[in-house]
């Protein structure tokens, strides 16, 4: 990929991977090592500000032109967890004849209200401003500690803790370049893009992340079509809490 996008094949050898797999904020292309099924080529990429990745150098809808312009033409599928999955809708959103499938995981399609785009833009800063004034570490552990997360202890305390390891080898200016990117408050909203989506569109939520589940069921309303699947006794980040579960998923059609 250009320019300079650090990305790893994965599920084969193929010279011309059909999907592209995008993690979580403070995430890697690694994030999907264990989960990914074996037979489907893939190329799991480092987002902008993320591993060895360039750092974000436009807004949100500059960097989604710039992503989308560097993708092989063998990309045709998207698979995208959290953050990886609204920049996944932007994508689709942005050229969706070119893209047949999208699997979505644990993913808000965007803020349509102003006043709640402010707000999320006010908070989004907050972590900026510990990036940038007090490091990596009191970061990351700051971030571990939100209720979202929550259910990541009780699941899997020992890929939490290996979770860990690898944000502390994160940049901290690049992620806050990226949070002040790709922040949900930055986002231009996807509704739209998904209702007229003529591809394969595969939802999945954990059955304990409430608010994210409750907007898998917003998306499938007004288009039957989705498949969404709800893991049981599952929180907000399936690759790290079940990852054999949603990979036996992901294998699917």
């Amino acid at each position: 990929m250009t320019p300079g996008y650090c990305a790893q094949r994965l599920g084969g050898d193929s010279a011309s991977p059909r999907w592209l797999l995008l993690h979580g904020f403070t995430g890697s292309h690694a994030d999907w090592r264990d989960t990914w099924p074996e037979t489907r080529p893939a190329l799991a990429l480092d987002l902008p500000g993320h591993g060895q990745s360039p750092d974000p150098e436009g807004d949100f809808t500059a960097e989604i032109a710039r992503l989308l312009a560097a993708l092989p033409p063998s990309i045709e599928k998207i698979a995208g967890y959290s953050l990886g999955g609204r920049i996944a809708l932007a994508l689709m959103a942005a050229a969706p004849e070119h893209f047949r499938a999208l699997i979505i995981v644990s993913t808000h399609p965007g803020l349509t209200n102003a006043a709640e785009r402010a707000t999320r833009c006010r908070q989004d800063q907050y972590w900026i401003n510990m990036l940038r004034n007090h490091g990596i570490k009191r970061f990351a552990a700051a971030w571990q500690r939100q209720p979202l997360f929550h259910a990541q202890h009780l699941r899997a305390p020992q890929a939490v803790a290996e979770q860990h390891r690898r944000r502390l080898a994160q940049r901290p200016e690049g992620l806050a370049q990226a949070l002040a990117c790709f922040g949900l408050g930055r986002m231009p909203p996807t509704w739209d893009a998904l209702r007229t989506y003529q591809g394969h569109l595969h939802w999945i939520s954990g059955a304990l992340d409430e608010k994210f589940r409750d907007l898998g069921e917003r998306v499938r309303a007004p288009r039957p079509a989705t498949t969404h699947d709800i893991l049981p006794e599952c929180g907000h980040n399936p690759l790290l809490e079940m990852p054999q579960g949603l990979k036996a998923r992901l294998a699917g059609p």
